[in-house]
């Protein structure tokens, strides 16, 4: 009787030890579907915070394109940095997000991928000109072959310090032979440093809109260092006295100006075409950072490219 008992007593132990085993069981199995619910949902939100985002920063370059079109009604084929479109926005509410809009017009800088014309053939006036905005930046202007190279068609060394396939034996690439795609392009070229680059920024830029090598700058917005760098005549003084008489509606008044000899007078306008939105939206903890190219002909405006900076959640 005594044995019957133990052994009833026994098998209740084992049956409340599966009991308890198979409520652990339970527990860690509902802990674990409640954390991949939640990650699930914040996924979902995630992805939902970037898609409204991706779609602020759509609507943001839809109205920048209604804009130019209206700026051009007014103003012509004349653009200043006085105008509404140069001043800046803070950035403003929209639905649960920020949205942040900055467009700068593309025109007032140097375009790089004018060193060389369609042909791919180095283009020596324009090279001239940004080895002396170089000089002007205190940058090392021999740095220009290596840019030269990176983009003309043949496999010769242009000037002293140029850079062809031979100079980048320990990469893992060789020389372009080709134009920039964008200004980042340039931290594969033998010398751009990353402090050369965000310097460069504030006068240079990339863009397809060459027009065989010659695009306009616009002599109301572009920086002092770019003009002199076109007009090897041209002092910081003859720069702030061009700036009290501007904007300009037409390049009549400055032609007979001493500094004009010996420049690159024809490739000034008054007007620019081509303006970079960038914008940044943030919705959640998803934030989208795009770039876009625009063309302006009158009051028709395109996109010539658009490029995804970063977003992370």
């Amino acid at each position: 009787m005594m044995q019957q008992h133990s052994n009833l007593h026994t098998q209740r132990g084992v049956a409340l030890i599966m009991v308890l085993g198979m409520v652990a069981i339970i527990a860690a199995w509902a802990s674990m579907a409640a954390y991949e619910d939640m990650i699930a949902i914040k996924r979902a939100t995630n992805m939902q915070d970037e898609v409204r985002a991706t779609m602020a920063s759509e609507s943001a370059f839809e109205l920048v394109k209604l804009y130019l079109k209206e700026d051009y009604k007014l103003t012509g084929n004349v653009d200043s940095l006085e105008e509404d479109w140069a001043l800046g926005l803070p950035p403003f509410p929209i639905d649960d997000g920020i949205i942040g809009v900055t467009l700068e017009d593309s025109n007032r800088y140097f375009n790089l991928n004018d060193l060389v014309d369609d042909n791919g053939v180095a283009i020596q006036k324009h090279v001239e000109q940004l080895q002396r905005l170089f000089t002007l930046l205190s940058i090392d202007n021999s740095l220009v072959d290596a840019l030269v190279d990176w983009m003309d068609k043949d496999n010769r060394p242009y000037g002293s310090f140029g850079a062809e396939d031979a100079m980048y034996y320990d990469k893992d690439y060789k020389v372009k032979n080709a134009r920039l795609d964008n200004l980042s392009e340039l931290k594969l070229i033998l010398g751009f440093k990353p402090n050369i680059i965000r310097r460069l920024k504030h006068v240079a830029c990339v863009h397809p809109n060459t027009k065989n090598g010659t695009t306009a700058i616009n002599i109301n917005t572009a920086p002092a260092n770019v003009l002199m760098a076109l007009f090897p005549n041209m002092s910081k003084l003859d720069v702030e006295a061009l700036a009290e008489n501007m904007p300009y509606e037409n390049l009549n008044s400055i032609k007979s100006l001493p500094w004009v000899a010996g420049g690159d007078l024809p490739r000034l306008s008054v007007g620019s075409d081509t303006f970079t939105l960038r914008t940044h939206a943030s919705f959640g903890r998803a934030q989208v950072r795009e770039e876009y190219l625009l063309l302006r002909t009158q009051q028709n405006v395109q996109l010539l490219w658009r490029e995804r900076l970063g977003w992370q959640f």
